[in-house]
């Protein structure tokens, strides 16, 4: 009937505008473990107060004011004698209950999968036959709260390994550096990320670029609220976010970082996976020996 009813999603949203007591009181009842417990148990018998009571080890008062809220909301049914069942809609709604969490619990563990693949994408782009390289700095990690930032975007796509960065570079290099935004890194701070990832292909274990299958890179650099831009570039407001931040000197270690960033994420008790951007800080935009770049890598969390 749901499917039916609200082909559109202006249909939904009008039934919801038009519903919201009445559904804030039907979600009021669900929001209780001892209330969903008592649905759970009362699906496949019917169940007199007693038997509920000793199956589930609570209070009589406390039950029966779960059960009273239950039969208010027409969740579930009196019978005679203090025999209690679950009704249609009661049924119904925890069967669609349970469905939507299973499909939330599987799509979340597709998004974990999803972020498990970039992660690796960033650390095989650097360490894709470049074979060892040394970290610096790589037991020294900082917390750190990104906040809201403005900035300008440029991004190029690429069919070889480093040719959307130094694309994307050569763009933003020349727009910034005229007007002396390099020369205040600390103000004008450049960051950099895969846009797209390159085609991972799980059966050789590896990333394909060529000309078939291209990847790009973005690069950001900061600006202030009344910095005037020109109409034809790309400006961005970015939410920021909660990073793991460690450093390394020059392209070639920035694979071994964020492999070594991934690790202490993965046997953190404290922080998660995030879904926010990775971020590549170069330091110092006008060094220009790539094994001399200055990187602080941003590998986003959460609590």
């Amino acid at each position: 009937m749901g499917e039916k009813l609200f082909s559109s999603k202006e249909s939904l949203k009008m039934f919801i505008l038009e519903s919201l007591n009445d559904l804030a009181d039907l979600f009021k009842c669900l929001d209780h473990p001892t209330r969903l417990e008592i649905l759970a148990r009362l699906i496949s018998e019917e169940m007199e107060f007693k038997d509920l009571q000793q199956a589930m080890d609570i209070p009589k008062t406390s039950l029966a004011n779960h059960l009273i809220q239950l039969v208010e909301s027409g969740l579930v049914e009196k019978m005679v004698r203090g025999v209690y069942r679950i009704s249609f809609d009661g049924e119904d709604i925890i069967n669609s209950s349970a469905k939507s969490f299973l499909d939330m619990k599987v799509r979340e563990q597709e998004r974990l999968e999803t972020l498990r693949l970039r992660y690796e994408s960033i650390i095989s782009r650097y360490t894709y036959s470049i074979g060892e390289q040394k970290m610096e700095n790589s037991d020294k990690y900082k917390i750190v709260k990104l906040p809201p930032i403005r900035v300008v975007s440029f991004q190029e796509m690429g069919t070889f390994l480093g040719d959307p960065e130094t694309k994307a570079f050569s763009k933003l290099e020349s727009w910034a550096k005229p007007k002396g935004m390099f020369n205040d890194p600390e103000k004008h701070k450049l960051f950099g990320f895969n846009n797209p990832d390159p085609k991972y292909d799980k059966e050789k274990s590896n990333f394909i670029v060529n000309e078939d299958n291209p990847y790009g890179y973005e690069f950001w650099i900061t600006i202030d609220d009344d910095f005037e831009v020109e109409n034809n570039i790309s400006v961005k407001e970015v939410p920021g976010g909660l990073f793991v931040v460690t450093g390394c000197t020059g392209v070639e270690a920035l694979g071994e970082t964020w492999k070594d960033l991934y690790s202490w994420v993965k046997e953190s008790k404290k922080y998660k996976f995030g879904k926010h951007q990775c971020l590549e800080y170069n330091k110092d935009p006008t060094i220009t020996d790539p094994s001399k770049f200055p990187f602080d890598v941003y590998f986003p969390i959460t609590e």
